[in-house]
């Protein structure tokens, strides 16, 4: 059975927030939450000030990670489960939430990364669960679309995402508007 991420509604707010205020760069954050065996449970994400943000990539310092990481465990009850960073669309090219070489060389066995592909759109689209186990949908005209990893025995495989906040928020969103 594959590996299963859900995501809170902490978790997701934060992936948005921290993918749009960025866009046109990569953000990058680490997963806080629980690991239970078959499942991860994404609590918060937290983003990482000091990235160095690029248009096609972002560059974390090691020690400064191994601080945060550190931070997390003596802290709080949370553990720190994984990493995200977005991929954002560059000129007319439409990001994808495929890892690159570079995500999976840097890919920890034991851990999930979310990867979000925001692209410019003027349509407005449903939040959903798409093929492949991941979540999509638009906000003020952007298209989002986010995907989980997990890695096990040197193996990487799709995480499908579970975010029951993400699919009722077109409904909130619209029941607001009336």
């Amino acid at each position: 059975m594959a590996m299963e991420l859900y995501l809170s509604e902490n978790a997701f707010v934060g992936l948005l927030v921290s993918t749009i205020e960025v866009y046109r760069k990569e953000c990058f954050g680490v997963l806080l939450g629980q690991n239970m065996s078959e499942r991860i449970l994404v609590d918060f994400v937290v983003p990482y000030q000091t990235a160095t943000r690029k248009f096609r990539e972002v560059h974390v310092d090691l020690m400064r990670s191994q601080r945060v990481e550190e931070a997390v465990r003596t802290t709080s009850r949370w553990e720190c489960v994984g990493d995200y960073h977005s991929h954002p669309m560059y000129g007319s090219v439409r990001a994808t939430t495929t890892l690159s070489s570079v995500d999976r060389k840097f890919f920890k066995d034991g851990n999930v990364a979310i990867v979000v592909a925001i692209n410019d759109s003027m349509r407005q689209q449903r939040w959903n669960y798409v093929q492949g186990g991941g979540v999509s949908g638009s906000i003020n005209g952007y298209n989002i679309r986010i995907a989980g990893y997990y890695k096990a025995n040197g193996t990487i495989e799709r995480a499908p995402i579970h975010c029951p906040y993400a699919i009722g928020f077109q409904a909130k969103e619209l029941n607001t508007k009336e």
